[in-house]
């Protein structure tokens, strides 16, 4: 009898000492690192990477997602952050990538993106535009697709509308000078811009009230050859984009964007903050597949469900 409770506080004692945490799996993310960017960041710092295996390193890449894509299939990282148009360019041009998680969620509601011109500017509407040059930070990108669309849908003649690339940090100086009309900017830049600058509209409205703009992704091949560590990221990005739709944590997710992104703290306090999408939604990604096509910056039609790969969450 005694050997017995012996053994059973034996083994109560051994079940109560803190078992080693399970290896973490490195993964290696690319992100263009400003806030509609930045669920990786909050998966690092609120501990949804550890929790689900995962030790992430991060790769800043700055510029347009096809940058990222080329660092994706190239197999300098495994994991990479940019617009669902550059995934369907991927897939049409034959370079497997598929979506792995949501990103950036464009809410008409507390827009991030907007078109602006120069406080002095005689453009009040969409026509007034007519014959003139706009800035968007890719030719073939997001912002130009979306303006294109809230153009047309407002009156302007695009046909007499030329469009020129202007990176996003030069956008504001740009539209003040007169270098360009207009320009879609988005934030960080978009809240300090206003200072010489003023909204005429919001372009992402022009595709939907909630429009799932960019994503995480990753090769086929990474997928297929580390299914369980796909399985695992979706996961980390799910609860990351649920604690920072809240807004309780919006001081939180505001301090780690201002760390990573390298953006001021005050600066991040003013502007407009990113949502970001929990799951994948075809209703609010196929209508910008859609005016892509239309637009010719896709070659031709894509079913959003068709560059979503399986281990992901759709609704």
């Amino acid at each position: 009898m005694i050997a017995l409770a012996a053994l059973c506080f034996v083994a109560t004692l051994s079940s109560s000492v803190a078992q080693p945490a399970p290896a973490l799996t490195t993964v290696t993310i690319a992100t263009p690192g400003q806030d509609s960017n930045a669920l990786a960041y909050f998966a690092q710092d609120m501990g949804f990477f550890k929790k689900h295996g995962i030790d992430a390193r991060f790769i800043a890449v700055r510029g347009s997602g096809s940058a990222i894509a080329a660092a994706v299939t190239g197999k300098a990282v495994d994991i990479g952050e940019g617009g669902i148009i550059d995934v369907a360019n991927a897939r049409i041009h034959g370079i497997p990538l598929l979506l792995l998680a949501p990103s950036y969620l464009y809410q008409a509601a507390a827009p991030v993106t907007a078109l602006i011109v120069a406080k002095s500017s005689t453009v009040k509407v969409a026509k007034d535009l007519d014959g003139k040059t706009l800035g968007a930070p890719s030719l073939e990108g997001p912002a130009k697709v979306a303006t294109y669309k809230w153009l047309q849908d407002n009156g302007a003649d695009v046909e007499q509308i030329k469009f020129v690339e202007v990176p996003q940090p030069g956008m504001a100086a740009a539209v003040e000078r007169g270098t360009v009309a207009a320009a879609t900017i988005n934030e960080p830049s978009l809240t300090p811009s206003l200072e010489a600058n003023r909204i005429i509209g919001y372009p992402y409205s022009a595709i939907g009230k909630e429009v799932e703009l960019t994503a995480w992704f990753a090769t086929e091949d990474w997928i297929a050859t580390h299914t369980a560590l796909a399985q695992q990221f979706d996961a980390a990005m799910r609860e990351a984009a649920v604690w920072a739709n809240t807004p309780a944590n919006r001081p939180k997710s505001g301090s780690i964007v201002a760390r990573y992104a390298g953006i001021s703290p005050d600066v991040v306090g003013k502007m407009r903050r990113a949502a970001y999408g929990e799951v994948f939604d075809l209703q609010m990604m196929q209508p910008f597949l859609d005016a892509a096509t239309a637009q010719h910056s896709l070659g031709s039609h894509v079913d959003a469900r068709s560059i979503i790969s399986k281990i992901a969450t759709v609704k």
